[in-house]
């Protein structure tokens, strides 16, 4: 049903069932980009031959799931927010450590590091619950969304 090769495509309020592809995919068969699929969006009862997709086939793209979800369905999901490292100033620092664990959740959702204040932001960690940054082709738009992250094929 859609073909997604190495770009950026949003599906809101969708519903693709039912459908058959012939070689690889599905409902949806993605390589390479990022697919957004949100507001309800159901795929399912999609057939492709054995060990080519069903109702998702995704080789190397990144697809997440923008909640909710449709009706009577349910998706595992976290908030999308920036993994701070952790906030770890010393004995001689007290007011700086409060701080710091005081704006937690107001720095899991900015941007820019100390956007809430002269110091209280810590450097992001590696490891993200999402794709948010956009030097790296991510989406700043996800932060503070809840989505599940759509595992890839080995």
């Amino acid at each position: 049903a859609m073909f997604v090769e190495s770009v950026t495509t949003s599906v809101l309020r969708t519903t693709i069932t039912d459908c058959y592809a012939s070689i690889y995919g599905g409902g949806l068969y993605s390589t390479g980009g990022r697919t957004t699929l949100s507001n309800g969006t159901l795929i399912s009862g999609c057939s492709a031959p054995e060990g080519r997709g069903s109702s998702l086939f995704l080789i190397a793209s990144e697809v997440s799931y923008t909640l909710p979800a449709p009706a009577g369905r349910w998706l595992p999901n976290a908030r999308c927010e920036v993994y701070r490292e952790a906030c770890s100033y010393g004995n001689s620092e007290v007011a700086q450590q409060a701080a710091c664990l005081k704006h937690r959740d107001n720095c899991a959702l900015n941007l820019v590091e100390n956007l809430v204040g002269p110091w209280y932001c810590q450097d992001p960690t590696f490891v993200q619950p999402c794709n948010w940054n956009s030097t790296r082709g991510g989406d700043p738009s996800l932060l503070g969304e809840k989505l599940y992250q759509l595992p890839l094929l080995p």
